[in-house]
């Protein structure tokens, strides 16, 4: 009975195949044309937008068209697209992966690195320039909570990347120093970046966290960068944090040092009335009459 019926169901397999076949390619072509048109309208933007831009807080075209590329591409299809050619293209889909949790991320953070591409964003009412690597970490870190960042084993292995790598930035570095404390051997890279490349956010994470090791290295580092650099194109911040952490040595011969180059250097008179309240937490009452 099943032998006679054998040949009637190959045929009428053969009749239906090719419309199987037809629908099922037809399908999967039209979702990944679906997806090359969303790509296509992020590159004509060609701007990382936030979802509110503008002083009416509207929500922008290509946060809509991140949503939709999140919603149709699959994680191959996003993986593929963090190469286009296109650097908006490519950090939209790594915003993406961060959402999917691809477990796989450190490796297009560092490929980002590597590549050093820069995108137009527009969030709120600040236009700007940034690197494709810090939208991608910073779309991770802002997601997180305060408390859980020391311990997250994606974010270490990201600050990681950040710390041993030739083309960090500065505010990713910065962002990595602020996470955690660290043991060897990221406190020997830590190290190298503060003496040897005068990196001064690695030195003021070292001062915090393991002066007691480093200690003469930390004041000769803060005492050259405090006689060698114009604060004027580094800037009120630079000037105060290193000159209230050499206040912390309790050093009179650093204290004139200090006073010397207050005189000499007065880029600090900007923000006046900060720097006199933390002369006078040191008994400085008169900067001149020192």
């Amino acid at each position: 009975k099943s032998n006679k019926r054998n040949p009637k169901l190959k045929k009428m397999m053969k009749l239906i195949f090719p419309f199987i076949l037809f629908f099922g390619l037809n399908s999967t072509f039209g979702q990944a044309s679906k997806v090359d048109v969303i790509v296509d309208e992020i590159s004509k933007i060609n701007q990382v937008q936030y979802e509110r831009i503008g002083y009416g807080g509207t929500e922008s075209e290509n946060f809509k068209n991140f949503k939709k590329l999140k919603a149709l591409a699959t994680t191959e299809e996003l993986v593929q697209l963090t190469d286009h050619n296109n650097a908006t293209v490519a950090c939209y889909a790594s915003w993406a992966l961060v959402d999917k949790a691809y477990p796989e991320l450190k490796t297009i953070f560092q490929k980002f690195i590597e590549q050093d591409k820069q995108v137009k964003t527009f969030s709120g009412c600040t236009i700007t320039q940034d690197f494709i690597s810090s939208e991608l970490y910073h779309w991770y870190w802002n997601q997180m909570e305060l408390s859980k960042r020391p311990s997250d084993q994606l974010l270490f292995e990201l600050d990681s990347i950040v710390l041993f790598s030739t083309k960090t930035n500065w505010l990713l570095l910065n962002r990595a120093l602020g996470n955690r404390v660290y043991t060897e051997p990221i406190k020997s890279r830590i190290a190298l970046l503060a003496f040897e490349k005068r990196n001064m956010d690695a030195v003021l994470y070292l001062s915090n966290w393991h002066k007691a090791e480093y200690v003469d290295k930390i004041k000769t580092a803060l005492l050259r960068h405090l006689n060698t650099t114009n604060f004027k194109n580094t800037g009120t911040t630079d000037y105060y944090r290193t000159i209230e952490e050499l206040f912390k040595f309790k050093d009179n011969e650093i204290r004139k040092a200090i006073i010397a180059k207050m005189k000499k250097d007065r880029h600090w008179e900007v923000e006046k009335p900060r720097f006199k309240y933390l002369l006078e937490d040191n008994y400085i009452y008169d900067i001149d009459r020192e």
